[in-house]
């Protein structure tokens, strides 16, 4: 466990030359004669955290480093009573400036520890490198959002399932089926609503959820009955991109071709927010043990690789879409859209056997602080791409985009709207919007 000196990782840190070249996914090697260094992580880290660790980890990040990370809690506290917080990380954090966000979580499965500590400790390498040039352009580009510690009463007791049994995996509600361990209903768990509510009120061009314990990086769909994706070539670019960097034995595929599952956090992601979802599954090779040297120390240099590829895409402007324009300093714009989604045919209580349908809100916004009213908003595209699960049942290759704008309001502070607009914008598109309306009432004491 972390040592009773808070931080000691200050004094651990590469020098920048070495964390920039770490970052370009170069090997140093040691001088002519010189034995090879023992991996070490970013906290200096010898063993796995409690959960007391993880928040108190998290605090300190948030505490000594305002300006760059700001701490989060979700919304909705677990079966047993317990909070699952995270932190977000940017250069000026405290703004909410419109950069598009990497979403990274750990601990779907809570006895899978690797994986919290892999995506605590990439947290704290951006952190603590963020005035590598590297690391601060990044930084300077997006915002990264991360949740160690998905499933925490299950990391707590140490088993895959939360404490109602349910494998927060199979909750989420696209394509879901009352399997066993996949919860009493789609949503039923706070654990999931809390990762949907994370990716519904950001715009988050990639989201990563982190697992042990195989050499694999997948992404949607998780049915071969679904067919392939409508992005599969965008998905398939950085599943390998991610994949590569954790080495030649690691593959990129979809996850049905790994194996098949419903309810799976990915699936619903992308198909609500056309934001690119992977599964990053991390293993030593075959015949090792799988131990904290092996898991994570051994591990850690490949995973700093892979995620800053994640952040990269991130940042990558031909991966989300731009809308831009003026409005009132001061005023607040707001991004929405609701449509209805689907599980999987299943028995339902009439006899019938047909979907169970649910609705997806996404809902973000934006501060408007520039004295000239300029705004740049990094969104994922309007245009939503049609899954296989319909009111209908399973209807699998669907190449279409739905044609669903966002829904812009300008809004004063108090939540005042003053001008409403439909904004229909595509991947890698920049569309700007007319908020003369807004500009001309934000001020008028006669209104709201």
């Amino acid at each position: 466990m972390i040592d009773a000196h808070p931080f000691r990782w200050k004094h651990r840190l590469p020098t920048a030359a070495v964390a920039l070249t770490l970052s370009l996914g170069a090997v140093v090697a040691p001088a002519t004669g010189a034995a090879a260094a023992e991996p070490t992580l970013p906290s200096g880290n010898t063993a796995y955290r409690t959960l007391a660790d993880y928040e108190s980890d998290m605090a300190e990040l948030a505490a000594q480093h305002p300006t760059l990370v700001k701490p989060i809690t979700l919304p909705y506290k677990t079966t047993s009573g317990r909070t699952v917080r995270g932190i977000e990380i940017s250069n000026n954090v405290q703004a909410n400036d419109g950069k598009p966000v990497f979403v990274d979580v750990g601990m779907h499965h809570g006895n899978e520890w690797p994986s919290g500590e892999l995506t605590l400790e990439f947290a704290i390498d951006l952190v603590e490198n963020a005035r590598d040039p590297y690391i601060a352009d990044l930084l300077d580009r997006a915002r990264v959002v991360v949740v160690p510690v998905v499933n925490v009463d299950g990391f707590v007791r140490n088993r895959r399932q939360n404490d109602t049994n349910t494998d927060m995996n199979r909750n989420y509600g696209l394509g879901w089926l009352p399997l066993s361990s996949a919860g009493a209903a789609p949503w039923s768990e706070p654990e999931s609503r809390n990762i949907a509510w994370l990716l519904s009120t950001r715009q988050a061009t990639v989201f990563n959820t982190q697992h042990t314990c195989i050499q694999v990086v997948l992404y949607p769909p998780l049915q071969l009955a679904a067919g392939p994706a409508q992005d599969t070539p965008r998905l398939h670019r950085l599943a390998s991109a991610v994949a590569a960097q954790y080495g030649p034995t690691y593959r990129a595929l979809p996850s049905a071709e790994d194996y098949e599952t419903t309810g799976e956090a990915i699936d619903w992601a992308y198909y609500a927010t056309r934001g690119l979802s992977i599964t990053s599954e991390t293993c030593p090779n075959a015949g090792a043990a799988r131990t904290y040297q092996t898991q994570v120390l051994d591990t850690y240099a490949a995973h700093r690789g892979a995620m800053l590829e994640a952040l990269e895409t991130t940042a990558d402007s031909a991966e989300h879409a731009i809308i831009e324009g003026k409005a009132p300093k001061d005023a607040v714009l707001r991004l929405t859209k609701s449509f209805e989604m689907y599980t999987s045919p299943y028995a339902q209580p009439d006899g019938s056997v047909r979907p169970t349908s649910f609705t997806t809100t996404l809902s973000s916004d934006l501060d408007v602080v520039q004295p000239n009213g300029k705004f740049r908003w990094a969104v994922n595209p309007s245009y939503r791409p049609a899954p296989a699960y319909q009111a209908d049942g399973v209807r699998g290759n669907r190449t279409g985009f739905y044609t669903e704008p966002w829904i812009l309001t300008c809004e004063r502070p108090d939540g005042t709207v003053l001008q409403t607009a439909r904004v229909n914008v595509d991947l890698g598109e920049r569309v700007e919007v007319d908020l003369q309306q807004c500009k001309r009432d934000f001020h008028r004491k006669d209104l709201g």
